[in-house]
């Protein structure tokens, strides 16, 4: 009995099993026929495409300043925030001490000057050959009496004194003579020597370059324009070529953007940009594309990591009240625009396996696959091409592979 009702009991559970498989089976079916979609209307309207970059403002026309003179700044005329002429007096340098080297300078000059002259006159090789003739004359007396002076202390005649006085007269003619000749060797060699020449040259170089310092005792500013930064300090010598002021025009501003290298094609010099920053409450400012750049670059740190991208300078025109180098500048590039555009989302467009765009038209619960063309893309919306879509066309949304032509489907109020 016990084991009728267990295999009645089983049985049953068996039947429960295979009816709610059919019923499962069944209902997936079901669920292919009547598939549940979402839909969108196909809208007639304006479209822009546009690319969001981030820059900072610099100004057009910036000088900085500095000086390889090594002199103590003496006074300052000027501070930050200041508005400058070109030419007006920014500092001066104290020139004591470049005034004495000056003086220096010349006098050097002065005397290599007088030496050189000596030397290569003809006056001094004569008159070094007459000291010749001379000396060869008192050379020639002094061997003669020595020579004498020999023969007479043999014949006892004279003192070993006498003797030796003779011969130190006649070593000293001799040594004398031997040192003119040297000299006039030497004027002669040296006359017209370049190396000579050279020295006086780099005197004068040097006294010349001093007195070019002289002039540049004044720092006068180069520009029209703001005084942005001081680094000179009164009593200071600036190290190096070191810098002393920064002079920039405020009213001449300029944005670079570094642009994707996919993005760089869609703009063009003369391009119009508007301009926001957030430290202005977004005000739109105006600018115009000035300058692409030749060359691309790698840069790094973005959230995609390696990006090459290419700087592209934007001029601002017109008003430019409290914007300043340094503030972060925003701009939404426009790259396309078109009127009257048929658009649809993002989620309607279908990419083939062959690489082929469409959408899925939904007409009287019946899908139908239109082939489109894709044309500029906004944030939100796709332009799309076709011939056989209007505006107020209904379009199903996340089209996938199951979707095809003539498919019956149900849509989701």
């Amino acid at each position: 009995m016990r084991k009728k009702k267990l295999l009645i009991i089983t049985t049953s559970i068996l039947a429960i099993l295979i009816l709610g498989g059919v019923y499962i089976s069944t209902g997936v079916k079901s669920s292919k026929k009547d598939r549940i979609v979402t839909t969108a209307e196909v809208q007639k309207q304006d479209i822009s495409s546009n690319i969001l970059v981030k820059g900072k403002l610099e100004s057009k026309s910036k000088s900085e300043i500095s000086s390889d003179l090594s002199y103590r700044v003496n006074e300052i005329f000027v501070k930050v925030g200041d508005k400058v002429k070109k030419g007006d007096k920014l500092a001066t340098f104290d020139m004591k001490e470049l005034n004495q080297d000056i003086e220096s300078a010349k006098l050097e000059l002065e005397i290599q000057e007088a030496q050189y002259k000596e030397k290569n006159s003809e006056e001094h090789i004569l008159s070094l050959q007459k000291d010749v003739e001379n000396q060869t004359m008192d050379f020639e007396t002094a061997k003669n009496k020595y020579e004498s002076s020999k023969e007479l202390y043999e014949l006892g005649s004279i003192s070993k004194d006498e003797l030796d006085s003779d011969y130190n007269t006649y070593k000293k003619a001799q040594n004398n003579l031997d040192k003119i000749k040297a000299d006039l060797n030497k004027a002669i060699r040296e006359k017209n020597n370049d190396s000579d020449a050279k020295s006086l040259e780099l005197k004068r170089l040097n006294l010349k370059q001093k007195i070019d310092d002289l002039s540049k005792s004044t720092i006068i500013s180069p520009i029209d324009g703001t005084v942005t930064a001081i680094d000179a300090k009164i009593g200071s010598i600036p190290k190096g070529a070191g810098g002393l002021f920064v002079i920039e025009d405020l009213t001449k501003l300029k944005a670079t953007f570094d642009i994707n290298e996919f993005d760089i094609n869609k703009l063009h010099i003369g391009q119009d940009v508007n301009l926001t920053t957030e430290s202005l409450n977004d005000k739109v400012f105006k600018g115009k594309i000035t300058n692409i750049y030749p060359t691309a670059r790698i840069k790094e740190g973005s959230a995609s990591g390696k990006q090459i991208v290419i700087p592209v300078e934007v001029d601002l025109v017109g008003d430019v009240k409290g914007l300043r180098p340094g503030l972060v500048i925003e701009s939404n590039i426009e790259t396309q625009k078109q009127e009257g555009a048929l658009t649809v989302p993002y989620e309607a467009i279908y990419e083939k396996p062959d690489k082929t765009n469409c959408v899925f038209l939904v007409k009287n619960g019946v899908l139908k696959e239109v082939p489109i063309e894709i044309g500029i893309q906004s944030d939100l919306v796709v332009q799309v091409i076709s011939k056989d879509i209007k505006p107020g066309d209904k379009v199903a949304l996340n089209p996938n592979e199951t979707f095809s032509d003539g498919m019956k489907i149900n849509i989701m109020e």
